[in-house]
């Protein structure tokens, strides 16, 4: 079987009912669709759980790319060429702007682990996924972070920039692949609903699922078997 999660945001618990409740077999497959740290404590425990699931497959998500472009600076020397002003506003600045959006969370994390841990945390975001393309239950599946911003069905997925790929938002209404499904995380489900926080549910609407019901947000965690379409929630 295979299976869709997205934006676990450091909740290590559920993650870990998640697994329990999957009981993963060998010939399963769970994908997590990217922004797995920041906002809750453990996403970086997360993170390196993953990286030795042989059957959890873990997505570059827009957290994880503030996290790839700020960490190194933490293990860095200084020297003259890193600390010229420019070089250093726009470090600030990054910085700043993924720490508003949750990531003080991942550095004090990241602080806390041994220089080697830190580097395998590097080597983990340098080898995440962008997106996928699967088959199950007969069906046929992209599955992305965020969406698919400057669609086109004729438009290879390698075409897509970056950005587009995790920091893009499906309005209701509109249409991707007549036969495939896009599946993506990133926007929190009562946005397509107005549910409550804590009643947000997986958002299927033709072709597309979206599945972040806000799980650091106080909604659940939801997850999608791609070969039933069933729905699971902890």
């Amino acid at each position: 079987m295979q299976y869709a999660v997205s934006d676990i945001h450091g909740c290590y618990d559920k993650y870990i009912q998640l697994l329990r409740r999957l009981d993963l077999k060998d010939s399963d497959t769970l994908y997590v669709l990217g922004d797995m740290i920041d906002r809750g404590p453990d996403g970086l425990k997360i993170l390196l759980d993953m990286s030795m699931r042989p059957n959890v497959v873990p997505f570059l998500g827009n957290h994880e790319y503030a996290a790839l472009t700020c960490l190194p600076w933490l293990m860095e020397e200084l020297t003259e060429e890193n600390t010229e002003p420019d070089v250093l506003l726009w470090r600030l600045q990054s910085t700043q702007g993924w720490i508003s959006d949750g990531g003080e969370t991942t550095i004090a994390e990241f602080r806390r682990l041994s220089t080697e841990a830190q580097q395998d945390v590097l080597d983990i975001l340098e080898d995440l996924t962008v997106y996928e393309e699967v088959k199950a239950g007969g069906r046929e599946f992209v599955l992305v972070h965020a969406g698919l911003d400057g669609f086109s069905p004729d438009k290879p997925l390698d075409d897509y920039q970056l950005d587009e790929l995790i920091l893009s938002r499906p309005e209701p209404g509109e249409t991707y692949f007549p036969h495939k499904y896009l599946v993506c995380g990133h926007t929190p489900t009562p946005y397509y609903t107005g549910a409550r926080p804590e009643d947000a549910r997986i958002y299927r609407r033709d072709k597309l699922i979206s599945i972040d019901c806000g799980c650091a947000s106080g909604g659940p965690l939801g997850c999608i078997c791609l070969d039933t379409l069933e729905e699971l929630y902890v």
